[in-house]
């Protein structure tokens, strides 16, 4: 069961896709419960589809807000354990959560390189500096020309069935004391 604000909306849309095409083929998506923005709805989608559901295994939350959703839930039914929890981006919340153990993974941008890069491409156009430019955007404009800032795992500390080599070379694979490491070294306190 995959979690998230709007079902509709691009982003919701790329990273539902993308978890299930990642997972492949033995992945059985139940639904996909959008909660129009409210926290509130978030957990009562979490609630429905644990009753309606019965032999799920995963709840996967797609917006921020909708990890804290999923494990306040699975601690007020008494559930840990029961199901697999991954969810995107890490609020301050679901970095305690899953230093608790609550949350099995999480799928984590790079804000910092994303202010980053975006300042470093804009300072270029306004320069006409077109090598940087170039550099950051080979393609010319192509539509499969981004700039990628790269994903991070976050798992756990300790025992984890997820391994770094499950991965594309591009994705980081951290324990969450080393991403807390992370966090620190730029003054974040979330992702």
């Amino acid at each position: 069961m995959q979690f998230v604000g709007r079902t509709g909306s691009f982003n919701a849309r790329e990273r539902m896709d993308g978890f299930k095409a990642t997972v492949g083929k033995s992945y059985k998506e139940a639904d996909r419960m959008g909660d129009d923005l409210k926290r509130p709805k978030a957990q009562e989608n979490v609630r429905n589809a644990i009753v309606n559901h019965p032999d799920l295994v995963a709840l996967v939350g797609i917006w921020s807000y909708n990890a804290p959703a999923i494990v306040d839930v699975v601690k007020e039914k008494g559930k840990q354990g029961d199901y697999v929890i991954v969810t995107f981006d890490a609020e301050p919340i679901a970095i305690k959560d899953i230093s608790e153990g609550q949350i099995d993974a999480m799928v984590v941008q790079n804000p910092y390189d994303m202010g980053y890069q975006s300042v470093r491409l804009l300072k270029a156009m306004i320069e006409g500096n077109k090598g940087t430019v170039s550099e950051m955007f080979p393609g010319k404009g192509k539509d499969a020309d981004v700039y990628d800032t790269g994903l991070k795992i976050v798992v756990p500390d300790g025992k984890t069935p997820l391994k770094a080599d499950l991965f594309d070379k591009k994705t980081e694979f951290l324990t969450i004391g080393e991403f807390r490491k992370w966090l620190d070294k730029y003054g974040l306190k979330g992702s």
